[in-house]
């Protein structure tokens, strides 16, 4: 099975870009061609070495189409898949799921509420924990994001900006993903102070880090897709004049205004 993604744009200067697009400024940061595991056929934890640093787990769905598994326990830690790399049967490994692309039924359409305007939708019942979509786009400096943010705070314009902060022991490393121009179906997804998704950090084939969506919970047919933004303030040093934008989610839970970022560590 390889990579799917059958979504489109219909929105005038977007770019459909089904996976991350690394700028040239960033490209020398990843590691390309990770290590893949030996293991003959099924991939189980105590001897597949993928699985051995992965902090996620996948489980058989018991369902018959492409994203038939779905993460077993919710654990915090990057996810490494199999990859390009291991020598285990595709078919019976149990350790692939991202890498194959976004689930099918999901539409993107205008929210009742109209001041949300498009989001992201599921046109068939989802089970908590499965894999919906990546939230894919340029991943830039975070020069570049600060001006990126800094117009779109000017001009009053969408921040769809988002800061992975991952900690690698005492080392912290930042990754920035704008799928402003260039992006797939996750950056119609909107925020929610009670959200039905959660985020996590996916590697396959390189060190470069994938912003998976995943069901919290189980999602009725016809449910908007949603998740938090986060609570906390965007890691640049100076946030001066930054203009604090209402949440609409409507939520019993609502906070009122929407976060500055999305910030995921």
């Amino acid at each position: 099975m390889e990579f799917t993604d059958e979504y489109t744009h219909d929105i005038p200067g977007v770019i459909y870009f089904s996976r991350n697009m690394p700028t040239k400024e960033v490209e020398h940061l990843y590691q390309h061609d990770l290590q893949g595991c030996n293991c003959k056929s099924e991939c189980k934890n105590n001897a597949c070495s993928c699985l051995q640093r992965s902090g996620t787990f996948y489980k058989y769905n018991n369902i018959f189409e492409l994203n038939s598994y779905r993460i077993e326990d919710f654990v915090k830690g990057p996810t490494y898949e199999c990859n390009e790399n291991c020598k285990c049967n595709s078919r019976l490994c149990g350790n692939k799921l991202v890498q194959f692309g976004p689930r099918k039924s999901l539409m993107v359409k205008p929210c009742e509420n109209e001041m949300k305007g498009l989001g992201l939708f599921t046109l068939k019942t989802i089970n908590r924990g499965s894999f919906i979509c990546e939230y894919a786009g340029e991943v830039i400096t975070e020069t570049e994001a600060f001006k990126r943010f800094q117009y779109n705070n000017e001009h009053g314009k969408i921040n769809y900006i988002f800061c992975i902060n991952e900690y690698f022991g005492e080392t912290s490393v930042q990754t920035f993903i704008d799928p402003t121009y260039y992006g797939n179906i996750g950056r119609y997804i909107n925020h929610s102070c009670e959200p039905n998704c959660k985020l996590f950090v996916i590697r396959i084939n390189d060190t470069m880090p994938i912003l998976g969506i995943f069901a919290d919970q189980d999602i009725n047919k016809n449910s908007e897709i949603t998740y938090d933004y986060g609570d906390g303030q965007l890691d640049f040093k100076n946030l001066g004049g930054c203009i604090r934008k209402s949440c609409h989610c409507n939520s019993k839970k609502c906070r009122k205004y929407l976060p500055f970022n999305v910030s995921l560590s």
